[in-house]
């Protein structure tokens, strides 16, 4: 094409082959000049009508954006819009959902009902604060509405009497108890007396009731009522020897996990033969209350 061009210029104007060659540069560099700028201006003008659109959108989007946000201010929380109800229930006989209802949490709710499965039974009002994790100000405000009276009646059989003398509750050693003793408490069936048996040979023997905090499943009126009518011989405990028992044995115990018992077993080898228990509180990741836990169950000798 160009070659065409070329040859009528030489042929129409007389120009030689160089002089043809520079005319059609110039005549390039002219469209060049002329065109270029339209095409900027052209282009410029689309950018400028997406960039308007797209700025639409951005503005759209954040006016909706800030009335979400003027909304959830003026929106009252779920906590303020709750308010829970208020009437008679007796704790013995009240379901979860009416638990609820009055404003007690699905896990104290849980609490309650699972004591009272457990053959537990809420006598007077008081006895409703001894169940674990409730919520003490809650049962302030329900007092009133609790169908359970104030104080326990005094009946013939609890009237002190001449004639009949007053029977001591047998207590029972509770590092000797079997399973069916232990049934004989109330609130304690077959499943929680195996884990409390479990536990405490596990242990090596109960050293003070705050252990039996460390039961699973075991609420605080329970406890209670177990404490009530048993003692802890803790004279011949288990223990742990710190010079001689393997590593297995270390991690056995409740108290004592895998990496602490790791830490002790290679404080013994690079130690040698231990002379005090004491000296096992200078490993880093055996703080004092691990230590005050674990230290009646541990031992230098056989």
């Amino acid at each position: 094409m160009l070659r065409l061009i070329r040859q009528w210029i030489i042929d129409t104007l007389g120009f030689t082959r160089s002089e043809a060659n520079g005319t059609l540069i110039l005549i390039l560099i002219l469209l060049l000049t002329v065109i270029i700028p339209r095409l900027f201006l052209l282009f410029t003008n689309n950018l400028d009508k997406r960039f308007t659109a797209d700025q639409d959108k951005l503005d759209q989007w954040a006016k909706q954006i800030e009335e979400s946000l003027v909304k959830k201010e003026k929106a009252p929380s779920i906590s303020e819009k709750k308010e829970f109800e208020r009437f008679k229930f007796n704790p013995n006989q009240a379901s979860k959902e009416d638990l609820q209802r009055l404003g007690f949490t699905s896990k104290s709710a849980h609490n309650i009902t699972s004591y009272r499965t457990k053959g537990g039974n809420f006598e007077i009002k008081k006895d409703l604060r001894k169940i674990y994790d409730i919520n003490q100000e809650l049962i302030t405000s329900l007092w009133s509405y609790i169908d359970l009276p104030e104080e326990r009646a005094v009946t013939e059989t609890d009237k002190p009497s001449f004639e009949r003398p007053v029977e001591a509750i047998k207590k029972f050693d509770l590092n000797q108890a079997d399973a069916q003793k232990l049934q004989s408490i109330r609130g304690i069936g077959p499943v929680l007396s195996e884990r409390i048996v479990k536990f405490r040979d596990r242990l090596g023997g109960f050293h003070t009731t705050e252990q039996l905090r460390d039961v699973y499943g075991l609420d605080s009126l329970v406890i209670e009522k177990l404490v009530d009518q048993s003692y802890i011989e803790a004279n011949n405990l288990v223990k742990i020897n710190l010079n001689t028992d393997s590593l297995k044995h270390l991690y056995q115990h409740p108290y004592i996990d895998y990496n602490l018992a790791k830490a002790i077993y290679n404080y013994r080898v690079q130690r040698g033969q231990l002379d005090s228990v004491a000296q096992i509180k200078s490993i880093k990741i055996l703080n004092d209350s691990i230590y005050k836990k674990i230290y009646p169950y541990l031992s230098l000798n056989p």
